[in-house]
């Protein structure tokens, strides 16, 4: 995963898996309001599972929910488990799974009672390295399927509705409709694409668990624009995802024409085992869906959009050519300003000529940051740096004080911005310094 709009995680299953629907509404209202994380372009919602809370990310482009990590103090009990063989996006091999039923999902007043979901058990998914963040897993098209759903993206808020969308209905006056087409429980979308100079319709994936803006498979007929880069797109259940990133002339939603978008070309590897809709052409991700927000309407096969207040950002990239993740946590000790009125001393305490303030010493863990891939040619490859770089500052910042996603809209943030990087390699400590560079 290589920035905020390369974060993805989608999967494909190799298996027919019926799931239903067993949903309670243990509201008096008629709407549910779920409050969501959106960092690198992902919709992250705080769920209970079997009595555990989790962190998952709503993924329109999954057909199955995904359990892949858990709390380790906590007992994680699953019901009917039956193992079964599935396939990821990546260049890896086939995984082993174990289908579990009648598991109790709840998100706030929402509940199902027979909750399906797709154990993958010893699965190195390093989503949650390349987030920062303690992603256990997916909730795929069961949850959407379950009622009305709107994503407020300028909010963050997935809003569950009671009462279904009626003619006249107030709630999408000034959104504009979209008919969307179903495949294995998954949504898609035809959109006019200008790409060289020609625009034409094409049949994109609806993926809000994919960060990328958009995904096209190049074919016979489709051809990215001549300027682009190789790159790592991101990390599916299988692997590492290599293709080529560009830009296209003009992407034609409903409201809104948005311009020189970042446009991903993943090579044919990926996707050489996995069963792809036949007349499909690629996906539409987060880095494009969260500058609207929407109205899901699974059961009239109906999506609404409206443009928000995120509609007018620029389509920005990684310009450093370094990708950093989360590599473990260390105690820092810092000196904590305390403000009292009494005499009392603590052994922990630094106490000054001002009786009334105090410095107490606190210990944290705080996240430890490296670098686990460089782009050839890039910025921070000629600079000098390599693969398992610890980083100490960056730009005079202490790295434990910057989480991931400062990090990556700092690498995106200007063309010709100094960077400065105190860098520990075997056990020894230097600085680098480059400019971002961007060449698209």
């Amino acid at each position: 995963m290589r920035k905020k709009s390369l974060i993805l995680f989608f999967i494909f299953i190799i298996a027919t898996l019926q799931s239903q629907n067993n949903f309670i509404w243990n509201s008096k209202k008629d709407k549910i309001k779920i409050p969501f994380e959106l960092t690198h372009n992902l919709i992250i919602v705080d769920v209970n599972f079997n009595g555990i809370p989790l962190k998952m990310i709503a993924d329109t482009g999954a057909e199955n929910s995904i359990l892949f990590s858990f709390p380790e103090k906590d007992s994680l009990v699953l019901h009917e488990a039956d193992k079964i063989k599935i396939k990821g996006v990546g260049s890896g091999e086939m995984i082993e799974a174990y289908l579990s039923k009648m598991n109790k999902l709840i998100i706030k007043e929402y509940e199902d009672v027979n909750f399906e979901i797709l154990l993958l058990p010893n699965q190195d998914i390093s989503i949650v390295n390349k987030l920062g963040l303690p992603i256990n897993g997916i909730l795929g098209s069961s949850f959407f399927e379950s009622s009305l759903t709107e994503i407020d993206y300028r909010n963050k808020k997935i809003i569950l509705h009671k009462k279904k969308i009626q003619f006249n209905d107030s709630r999408i006056k000034r959104y504009e409709p979209i008919l969307i087409d179903f495949n294995e429980r998954k949504p898609y979308v035809k959109i006019p694409i200008t790409i060289n100079e020609e625009e034409k319709r094409y049949k994109l994936l609806f993926d809000t668990g994919l960060g990328d803006g958009l995904w096209l498979f190049e074919n016979d007929t489709l051809k990215s624009d001549k300027y682009f880069f190789n790159d790592i797109l991101g990390v599916g259940l299988s692997g590492e995802i290599n293709g080529k990133r560009s830009r296209i002339k003009k992407i034609n939603l409903p409201g809104l024409s948005l311009k020189e978008a970042l446009v991903s070309y993943p090579d044919n590897i990926s996707f050489n085992q996995i069963t792809i809709q036949k007349d499909r052409n690629g996906s539409l991700g987060g880095d494009v869906l969260k500058r609207f927000n929407w109205f899901l309407d699974y059961e009239n096969k109906v999506f609404y959009c409206k443009k928000n207040n995120l509609s007018s950002l620029p389509f920005e990239y990684n310009m450093s050519g370094i990708e950093v993740q989360h590599s473990g946590s260390q105690l820092i000790k810092e000196s904590v300003r305390i403000d009292l009125k009494n005499n009392q001393v603590n052994l922990n305490e630094f106490v000054f000529d001002n009786n009334d303030l105090r410095y107490a010493q606190k210990y944290e863990l705080k996240p430890v940051f490296s670098i686990y891939a460089i782009r050839k040619n890039s910025p921070g490859d000629k600079a000098g740096l390599q693969i398992g770089d610890k980083i100490i500052k960056i730009n005079n910042k202490m790295a434990h004080q910057l989480t991931i996603q400062s990090i990556t809209d700092l690498f995106q943030s200007e063309d010709g911005k100094w960077i400065t990087m105190t860098i520990e390699r075997g056990g020894k400590q230097f600085t680098v310094k480059f400019q971002l560079e961007k060449i698209l």
